[in-house]
């Protein structure tokens, strides 16, 4: 008799266990995200040349350079590596800085910094937690989505729906822009759309302009284009846009056509958003301190 009461009680103890289990999931299934994908791994691997050109001792030489996000729709980041200690910083956009510092770098010395980063990455755009921002619906330097001139083109593009509106605005761009060749300069959407030229920065600058200007989330992003394991080079590095839709962050690339497409290949090193408190300041890809010191990425 307490044999079988011992099992009855066990049996109703397990019972309600799964039934709170399955409330709990019941009750976070209607926030929850899905599980992120990331099931392609890539290597990159890049490097920097740091020269004294002086005569004179540096007592403290740095540089300041980016690493691949930590996490987008389309990458993770899953390790970093380098031939000299560093010290990693990430802001609260996923941006991640290295830190490099060499104590008495000799006259006309120099040191050659390697990185390595150990990426997940997928085909397909994931549902993630980084939603956009207030910043990414307005105007700042070089995105002039409230000039007259944008606003109208804007209006003009503009269709019944979300997604038809990207699509008219991103073939318009790509259409309408001319590639001039790199200009070291960022010039802005106004000068791509007034003078119908401009490199892969003009493309994307007046791409997120036109989302912005009608109302869609829109970031500029700066990065590499690698369908397979590479060696960055400085003279790879490209930018594209991209756009809030369907829960997540989707690639618009206007200058070579690629809309919502092979996301795997589109390696992230900056998610461009004004900060004040970043380590690079105004630069875009590299920072050097220090009295007569040079860097090069190779």
């Amino acid at each position: 008799m307490k044999r079988a009461l011992f099992v009855l009680v066990l049996l109703t103890l397990c019972c309600l266990i799964a039934l709170a289990i399955q409330f709990m999931q019941d009750t976070n299934s209607g926030s929850a995200l899905p599980l992120a994908e990331f099931s392609i791994p890539k290597n990159i691997q890049y490097s920097y040349t740091l020269q004294n050109k002086t005569n004179r001792v540096i007592e403290k030489a740095e540089l300041w350079a980016h690493a691949p996000v930590k996490e987008t729709a389309s990458q993770r980041c899953q390790d970093l590596t380098a031939n000299y200690p560093f010290q990693l910083s990430t802001d609260r956009h996923g941006n991640q800085v290295l830190h490099f510092t060499f104590e008495k770098l000799a006259p006309y010395a120099s040191r050659i910094i390697t990185v390595k980063a150990n990426l997940m990455v997928s085909r397909t755009a994931n549902p993630i937690a980084a939603a956009p921002e207030a910043s990414d619906l307005l105007p700042e330097k070089y995105v002039e989505s409230d000039h007259p001139a944008i606003r109208r083109a804007a209006a003009e593009l503009h269709e019944s729906d979300a997604i038809q509106t990207i699509n008219t605005m991103f073939r318009w761009v790509a259409g309408h822009v001319s590639y001039s060749g790199y200009a070291a300069p960022d010039r802005g959407a106004l000068y791509a759309l007034e003078h119908k030229k401009g490199d892969c920065t003009e493309y994307m600058d007046l791409f997120v302009a036109l989302c912005r200007a009608n109302g869609l989330s829109a970031r500029r992003i700066g990065g590499y284009i690698i369908p397979e394991n590479a060696v960055l080079k400085a003279r790879d590095y490209h930018n594209w846009g991209e756009f809030y839709g369907d829960g997540t962050w989707q690639i618009a690339d206007p200058q070579n056509k690629v809309l919502m497409q092979n996301q795997a290949d589109y390696i992230a090193m900056r998610i461009i958003r004004a900060s004040a408190d970043s380590p690079l300041g105004t630069y875009n890809r590299f920072r050097v301190k220090g009295e007569g010191l040079k860097a090069k990425m190779n």
